[in-house]
């Protein structure tokens, strides 16, 4: 089973960006509202879920300066690679050794025709922030800053992973095993959102096993996963 297949309904709602079921219940309204700015930190799971699960639906997406992104693991969980567009400074003739080019401008323009736009950011001024959340707002667009907790200001919603565990698949051979999977803790605050976290785990089907990379919700020991201070408060 992908990804796309987890998602709620067979078609992209223009009003709500799909995201991985575990992690709708974390969003007032079971994902990503278009205009708005998601700032996303942590594990690189949680952003390569959230494109896999909007282009399974159908939306369009784009990368700026996001080499670090798995497209692979992305594909397996079922986005379609054809939906995407990668942009990087070799995109516009330029080197990062030789030359600096502006993340934050290309996202910008981008939001004008993507439905999702995934930027990695440092740290944002808050005034480029309201530009852009302004841009975004009137194209309808869902930005999402990838980055450090606190280097984009103003997010409406801020959501952080952290790679919880490993699950290990044992084979007949004694000492010897491979990854099966990974537990991943994902919190969301922000404006209208109470503070709350669930884990899930990245499942990799077994050896002989049929399927693909599946995200699926589990319960965490102690049945409860603490919220970072730095998410509960809005900047």
């Amino acid at each position: 089973m992908s990804l796309g297949a987890s998602v709620g309904g067979t078609g992209w709602n223009p009003q709500v960006l799909p995201v991985p079921e575990p992690l709708a219940e974390l969003l007032p309204r079971r994902g990503l509202t278009p205009g708005g700015v998601v700032a996303v930190s942590g594990a690189m799971t949680l952003p390569v879920a959230l494109l896999a699960a909007a282009t399974a639906s159908g939306a369009t997406a784009a990368l700026v300066g996001l080499p670090q992104l798995n497209l692979a693991m992305a594909a397996d969980l079922g986005a379609d690679l054809d939906r995407i567009a990668v942009i990087g400074p070799d995109s516009a003739g330029l080197n990062d050794c030789d030359r600096q080019w502006d993340r934050l401008e290309v996202a910008g323009v981008l939001l004008d025709g993507i439905d999702l736009v995934l930027v990695g950011v440092e740290h944002v001024t808050p005034s480029r922030a309201r530009v852009l959340a302004g841009r975004a707002r009137r194209q309808g667009a869902t930005l999402l800053a990838v980055g450090p907790p606190d280097a984009w200001p103003g997010a409406g919603v801020r959501m952080h992973a952290q790679i919880a565990g490993y699950r290990h698949l044992p084979l007949r051979r004694n000492g010897y095993g491979r990854i099966g999977g990974l537990q991943v803790d994902v919190r969301a605050a922000g404006s209208g959102i109470s503070p709350r976290g669930v884990r899930c785990e990245l499942v990799v089907p077994g050896m002989g096993e049929e399927g693909a990379l599946r995200l699926v919700g589990v319960e965490p020991e102690g049945g409860r996963i603490a919220t970072p201070n730095r998410l509960r408060v809005a900047n």
